[in-house]
């Protein structure tokens, strides 16, 4: 029979690394929509243009690590034993820009409550 999901006590690495990755993507995210949006309303010779190769890399770089989120993400859920509308929220918010700040601190407070 298993057991029943402890609460996180104290910050688990399962937790630190979604909390410091979730953190880091959602600054990157911002970064990736003032570049779209820079890229497009600046000269062809301002720095977004010119840059546009680091740019794009950043992108790929963004969406290889979003990934990784989704699947930190899922077993957090797994192991805290979350609702999957509690599972769905917490991926689904993680791409709204800002409101991912918030989604991460809503996951970390699901994480450290008894089920």
């Amino acid at each position: 029979m298993s057991e029943p999901a402890a609460p996180a006590t104290e910050t688990s690495g399962l937790l630190r690394a979604y909390q410091v990755l979730a953190t880091v993507l959602g600054f990157n995210l911002i970064f990736v929509i003032v570049a779209a949006v820079a890229q497009r309303v600046t000269e062809p010779t301002s720095w977004w243009n010119l840059n546009e190769d680091l740019i794009f890399t950043i992108d790929q770089v963004h969406g290889l690590l979003f990934m990784i989120l989704l699947i930190l993400i899922a077993v957090m859920a797994s192991r805290y034993r979350w609702r999957p509308s509690m599972t769905i929220s917490t991926m689904l918010l993680a791409t709204v820009p800002l409101v991912s700040f918030w989604a991460e601190r809503r996951a970390t407070r699901a994480a450290h409550r008894p089920v």
